[in-house]
């Protein structure tokens, strides 16, 4: 049995807030991942979808319509319990388990042929133990990867569904574009509209014409062919404790002022250099995430070759470009930095590296007087409301990615 397992719990949180409290089956239900009036509607129920409510609306537009559909807030705390009780319900059925956002999960069934007779099979006693178990409604999606196994419980409305190896790209291929993770890229979606292509297989056909799909996808053709015809090389990852540093700066009044956001930006990647130089490391793995107003974030991540002033600032103002793209305004601002490896410095035997001895020239400044003893005067930009947040560099659980 060579097959990864998609779990998917259809409306999650709907799920656990009706698990919890009955009196909400069969009755018009919202969750909404804000109270505030740019807040949007994240999971619902039949009822409320016949009140005309759908998935991204807005809660200003919602309350407009309806008074009797009852709108419950984000409860994360709830969520993340259930979660990982089903997380939990699934390791007796496979050791390599990674939990996906609240109500996916990937099983990687490999070796598991003693066991269970076939995939389908394994699949049915995982549908029924989470039914009687915790009463949720879940789907099972089975192929031999994982994009192939989660794009199946996303768009086919069975309890079990199993592409066989082999019928990969025949099963994307009457399928809607969006479909496909690659093409939540700006540009490309741009393109897939302007050539009104409707199917995967056209995206399949377009890019099997390598020289047509470079010019038209660019550094996307790759990915974009690969994904269209169902090819994913990812492993199954279980969670594991990784080393990370962490620093976030929460805005008490959400804003799309450029300079306070440039400000911030400019905080953010003089603390994360001056963790890195304390111990000479690089991160492989920089990621930083916009948090919004309405409850949404975006997220882009690189990596980080050298660990000076500059350099970071950089690196965190092209990130914040390409994940700032929504007109909403901006909550907080983290960046993440994993993935560490030792820093290496080239030599140079005529002149020394000016960015680099100035970090270190700061870095000894702040040892002695403490890290807000000297600061660029961009962040003076940052009005004193502007609360930074608490967060740390340290090593421990990351999560459920």
């Amino acid at each position: 049995m060579n097959s990864v397992f998609h779990i998917r719990l259809k409306d999650f949180e709907l799920q656990a807030e009706q698990m919890v409290d009955r009196t909400l089956v069969e009755y018009p239900v919202a969750i909404i991942s804000s109270a505030n009036q740019n807040g949007t509607v994240v999971s619902l129920s039949r009822e409320a979808e016949e009140e005309g409510f759908y998935p991204g609306m807005k809660v200003s537009l919602a309350r407009k319509m309806s008074h009797h559909v009852k709108m419950l807030p984000f409860n994360e705390r709830l969520y993340k319990k259930i979660h990982n009780y089903i997380y939990k319900l699934l390791k007796y059925y496979s050791p390599i388990i990674e939990p996906g956002n609240f109500g996916q999960y990937y099983l990687d069934m490999s070796g598991m042929q003693n066991i269970y007779k076939d995939a389908t099979q394994a699949g049915y006693k995982i549908f029924r133990d989470i039914n009687d178990r915790a009463a949720m409604k879940n789907r099972v999606g089975i192929s031999v990867n994982k994009l192939v196994s989660h794009i199946s419980t996303a768009v086919v409305n069975e309890p079990i569904y199993r592409v066989n190896k082999g019928n990969e790209s025949g099963f994307l291929a009457p399928l809607q574009p969006n479909v496909l993770p690659a093409l939540q890229d700006r540009r490309a979606e741009k393109i897939i509209r302007f050539l009104y292509l409707q199917k995967v297989q056209e995206i399949q056909k377009l890019t099997d014409d390598e020289t047509a799909g470079r010019i038209l996808f660019a550094d996307n053709y790759r990915r974009i062919r690969q994904e269209s015809h169902g090819e994913d090389h990812s492993i199954v990852q279980p969670p594991q404790l990784l080393d990370h540093i962490i620093r976030q700066t929460v805005l008490q009044e959400d804003t799309n002022d450029t300079e306070i956001l440039d400000a911030v930006l400019v905080r953010l990647s003089e603390q994360l250099g001056y963790e890195l130089r304390k111990r000479n490391q690089v991160a492989g793995k920089l990621s930083l995430e916009v948090h919004y107003s309405d409850g949404f974030k975006n997220t882009r991540t690189t990596s980080l070759p050298k660990n000076d002033n500059d350099t970071i600032s950089v690196t965190c103002r092209n990130l914040f470009q390409k994940a700032n793209y929504r007109r909403n305004r901006v909550r907080s601002i983290m960046i993440d930095a994993c993935k560490f490896q030792p820093a290496v410095h080239q030599l140079s035997l005529f002149e020394k590296s000016k960015p680099d001895d100035i970090s270190r020239t700061l870095d000894r400044l702040r040892d002695k007087y403490g890290f807000s003893c000297i600061k660029k005067a961009v962040e003076l930009r940052i009005p004193d409301r502007t609360v930074p947040g608490k967060s740390n560099s340290h090593t421990g659980f990351s999560g459920f990615n």
